[in-house]
């Protein structure tokens, strides 16, 4: 799996979860049973949006991706805190920590990879010489020496 791709996809879903949360953020505490939350679910979309566009503003998106982990741990932490036996909707939560812990696996996969130092250099770089093949290679297998 190429995680320069991955960090695209989870740039976009970073994009349109958080344009859900700040538009439907009543509906959200709601189906939670967070209603007095709805201002922090908006402020949580604002952060979504902003981890996509530096997915996208980066050549290569390590920090945007970080930033996605750690807003995973804030979402886990702030639903953890509205499992409570007297919320009626714990179900729709407990659903939803399963949801977002499974993308925190996949955020902190592609941020790790990122961070390896596998994607060469930059986004373009790394679509040339490593996403792409080896297709930019001389009849020796070697890089041009431009691009050592």
């Amino acid at each position: 799996m190429n995680e320069m791709n991955v960090a695209r996809g989870l740039g976009w879903f970073s994009l349109g979860l958080g344009l859900a949360e700040i538009v439907a953020g009543r509906e959200i505490g709601r189906t939670l049973g967070m209603e007095d939350r709805t201002w922090l679910i908006r402020a949580y979309g604002i952060r979504e949006i902003v981890s996509g566009v530096a997915i996208f503003s980066q050549d290569t998106p390590r920090a945007g991706v970080w930033s996605r982990v750690a807003g995973d741990v804030l979402d886990l932490a702030t639903l953890a805190s509205a499992c409570t036996d007297d919320n009626p909707k714990r179900a729709n939560v407990a659903a939803a920590i399963v949801s977002i812990a499974g993308i925190t696996w996949v955020d902190y996969w592609c941020a790790k990879r990122l961070h390896s130092g596998r994607p060469h250099a930059s986004y373009r770089v790394h679509q040339q010489y490593v996403a792409d093949g080896p297709s930019r290679r001389n009849a020796s297998g070697e890089f041009p020496a431009a691009h050592r």
